[in-house]
Parts: structure tokens; C-alpha cells; sequence
């Protein structure tokens, strides 16, 4: 007999969206945000034109970027000690295998972060953004109870990453409205769709939906007719934020005020330039930090960066600005392939 899924319910703290502000017929939208969304404009034709001419151009050095997978592997071995242990600091083992893919274990599950893993963030196989640096970790390394999934982008949702996973049948899938279906074709039978503040726990752990400032869309004719999230996780060893891909906006500082603070937050720190055009879908890094700040973070990890060019900033400058921005909560980048103890 099938184990029974654990119950979706609403959380019980008073917000700003238990009207379904969000909710637009089929379609969803963001909440309010103080940025133009310039996807639309004439400037959004001049980065698709730079993109196609140099989007894809190879990296000419990554040292200290990636991981070997002999280190990789190795890393892994955090995973396995107790939380605490290795360190007199609460702490975390944390593993980065790009953009947003994130490995941690909370009460004894194996959590996976939007796992892209792919050669391209898109539908053809032979066109679209290349992944230019190459994961030296499989999903199949690691030990995966738990998929988390943000929205149905290709750099995020990825087809191919999702098709290799062995144990798709017993794996549970924790995702956003409408995305259901898409898991199911690809035989996952364990899935579970949030809403923006509801919940549900596994065990120890508690997963919420949380409000994000983005978009949706697999082709032209789906756009924003699933959702996106945030998400909380709330485990025995600590409370993780991770941001999925998003701008930046006070719908943070509701989420930092109701349901914070976090000992580590996961937020985005690329794909924002030019600014005129994705200030209201990608946060820059200062925005990143300002959200570390909102969500009362006492530590963060960049990602969504460092992968693969959706945009037109410098490969290296999301790194360098979310390092070197004054102020703000403690801030970590790691290496693709790192494990790294997060320590608060």
C-alpha cells in the first residue's frame, strides 16, 4: 500500500495574500513591485542579440569555481556527521552544484533544490543557453528524499536532470501550483503543490510557500500559468530560506517579519543586467543583501549565478558585488561541486 501524502494546509499567520492577490483567473502574477518590468521593451531585443552572439562563449579559466569530482565526492562525507559536530558553531553541510541546485539534509531527509543540471537552460537540444559550467555531481550522488521546486524555468526545472533520477517513484516532489502535471510525465508519483503561506511537514521538517517577484513559462503559449515561490524549510538542525529566482520587493520584509528569522538564506545574485529591463524578476546582489536583511538572515549563500549566461553582466561581477557590498548579514559563495559547513 502507497504511503499517504502528507497534508497541504494554510499557515496561520495573518498576510498580505488571503485574498489570492496573486491568483488571476489561470494565470498568476507577482506581487506589487517597485521596478518596471522591462522584458517587453526594445532593450529586451538588444540583450536576446548580444546573448546569441556571445551568451555561449566558453570560460577561459574556473579555477577555484568548480570542483574536481574526486573532491566533490569527498565532500559529501560532511553529510554524513551530525550537524554540530564538526563544528562548536550550529552549522549545516552544504552543497552548491550551480545556479539554483542546492543539497542539505534536515531531519534525516535529503533535500535537492531546483536541480538543473543539464547542457542547455532550454527546450532544444541544440540551441539556447549552454550550461558552461559542468556540475561534477550527478542527483544520483546524493542521497534524495526530497525535491524542492521553485517554478517551471529551464534553468531550473530541468527535463533532462529530472528524467535520470533513480528513484522517482518514492522521491517527494514539494512544488508550486500547476506543476503538477509536468512531474507526472516524467513519472514522478509523490507530489505536493504549495500555494504562497501554506504548508506542509515531512517528518521533522516543515516547508512553506512564500511569495516571489518572477515569472513562468515553458513556451509561448503557458506564460505565468503556474506559480512561483519562495520557499521556508524548518528543520531540527536549522531554518533555511531559499529565494527560488526572483526581483526584490517589501514582500520580503512580510516574510522576514511572519515567518523569519533564518539561520541561512539561499538567495539569487545574477541574470539582473540591464537593469531597465529584469530589475523586477532578478535581484541584483546589493538587493540580494538587502534581502538577507528582511528575512532577519544570519547567514547567506549566493546563487543563481555562475552557471550560465542569461544575461549581459560581466560572468564574475555577481560574485565580486555580493561580496564586497558593505553591511548586511555574513555572506558565503561557494565553488560548484563544494560542500561547505555553513556555520551561524
Amino acid at each position: 500500500m502507497d504511503e499517504p501524502l502528507p497534508r497541504v494546509r494554510p499557515m496561520e499567520v495573518d498576510h498580505s495574500f488571503r485574498s489570492k492577490p496573486h491568483h488571476c483567473g489561470k494565470r498568476f502574477q507577482s506581487p506589487p513591485s517597485p521596478h518596471q518590468d522591462g522584458r517587453h521593451s526594445r532593450e529586451m531585443i538588444q540583450v536576446l542579440w548580444e546573448l546569441m552572439r556571445r551568451g555561449n562563449a566558453p570560460l577561459s579559466d574556473v579555477e577555484g569555481h568548480l570542483w574536481s569530482r574526486e573532491e566533490a565526492l569527498r565532500g559529501l562525507e560532511h553529510h554524513l556527521s551530525p550537524s554540530g559536530e564538526t563544528s562548536d558553531e550550529a552549522s549545516i553541510p552544504l552543497t552548491w552544484l550551480g545556479q539554483s541546485c542546492f543539497y542539505f539534509r534536515l531531519g534525516g531527509l535529503g533535500i535537492v533544490t531546483d536541480p538543473f543540471l543539464g547542457k542547455r537552460a532550454s527546450p532544444l537540444q541544440f540551441s539556447g543557453p549552454k550550461r558552461l559550467v559542468i556540475s561534477p555531481l550527478g542527483l544520483n550522488d546524493l542521497q534524495v528524499d526530497v525535491i524542492v521546486m521553485s517554478h517551471n524555468h529551464y534553468d531550473h526545472f530541468c527535463s533532462e536532470t529530472l528524467s535520470q533520477v533513480s528513484n522517482k517513484t518514492s522521491v517527494l516532489v514539494i512544488t508550486t501550483l500547476g506543476l503538477k502535471p509536468l512531474f507526472e510525465s516524467l513519472g514522478y508519483c509523490r507530489v505536493l503543490e504549495l500555494d504562497w503561506y501554506h504548508q506542509v511537514s515531512v517528518g521533522e521538517v516543515s516547508f512553506y510557500g512564500l511569495p516571489a517577484y518572477h515569472f513562468s513559462g515553458r513556451s509561448l503559449l503557458d506564460a505565468d500559468a503556474t506559480l512561483w515561490a519562495s520557499f521556508g524549510i524548518d528543520g531540527p538542525e536549522g531554518r533555511l530560506f531559499f529565494a527560488g529566482d526572483t526581483g526584490y520587493g517589501p514582500a520580503f520584509r512580510e516574510i522576514g517579519e511572519l515567518t523569519g528569522p533564518y539561520d541561512i538564506a539561499l538567495v539569487p545574485i545574477g541574470a539582473y543586467a540591464p537593469r531597465s529591463v529584469f530589475a523586477a524578476v532578478h535581484a541584483s546582489p546589493e538587493e540580494a543583501v538587502a534581502m538577507g536583511q528582511d528575512l532577519g538572515a544570519r547567514r547567506m549563500v549566493g546563487m543563481h549565478w555562475g552557471t550560465v549566461r542569461l544575461t549581459t553582466e560581466p560572468f564574475w561581477e555577481p560574485r565580486d558585488k555580493f561580496l564586497h557590498h558593505p553591511g548586511g548579514p555574513d555572506r558565503e559563495i561557494l565553488a560548484i561541486g563544494e560542500t561547505r559547513i555553513i556555520c551561524w
